[in-house]
């Protein structure tokens, strides 16, 4: 399972890495152009997207992180890594409202980011989201050194988006980037 840990890892780092080369790589002029399907989150624009894409990505840092830290200060020895009442211990401390993204959310919900910014191509300050990202990037370098107890660990239901009290948190995380990836890949697809 070590395996799979570097494999999300790897996955996340690759999608952040993009998401950031596609930011420097496009014009202002690019970036307020409208983001095709994905016109309700924010204005609507490129630029709209990418913010939102790139509080995602520290979104999930903040929940791998708060579940990690938490299991170093919970675990027990005895504790097996299935043990949905470990997980609830493990992830019972919730992230920020500005932080949480829950099960029943939906993207075109999203019209304003982390401490209230708007996603507008306005309130797009590259400079700064690149670095963000940067620091995100190495954030998620705490995915990689996941355990095989915490990838089979089962998130209690609504604790972060995709958990439903079923899913372990390698099926979360591989959903989580697989929903990712749609969203990088939309602007990707955006006028070059």
């Amino acid at each position: 399972m070590a395996n799979r840990a570097a494999e999300l890892h790897a996955t996340a780092d690759q999608q952040v890495s993009q998401l950031i080369e596609l930011l420097s790589e496009r014009s202002e002029a690019q970036l307020q152009e409208p983001c095709p399907a994905r016109e309700k989150l924010g204005d609507g624009t490129v630029a709209a997207a990418a913010m939102h894409f790139a509080d995602n990505y520290g979104r999930i840092a903040s929940f791998v992180q708060t579940g990690v830290q938490s299991s170093r200060s919970h675990a027990t020895p005895a504790s097996s890594g299935h043990d949905l009442g470990r997980f609830r211990k493990l992830f019972s401390h919730r992230l920020p409202a500005h932080a949480a993204h829950g099960a029943g959310a939906h993207e075109g919900q999203h019209n304003a980011g982390s401490h209230g910014t708007q996603y507008t191509a306005g309130a797009l300050d590259r400079e700064t989201l690149i670095s963000g990202l940067v620091a995100t990037r190495e954030a998620l370098q705490l995915v990689g050194k996941l355990t095989d107890a915490q990838l089979t660990a089962v998130p209690p239901d609504g604790s972060f988006r995709f958990c439903d009290g079923k899913r372990t948190l390698d099926q979360v995380l591989t959903s989580l980037l697989k929903h990712q990836a749609h969203q990088v890949a939309a602007l990707a697809g955006t006028a070059q």
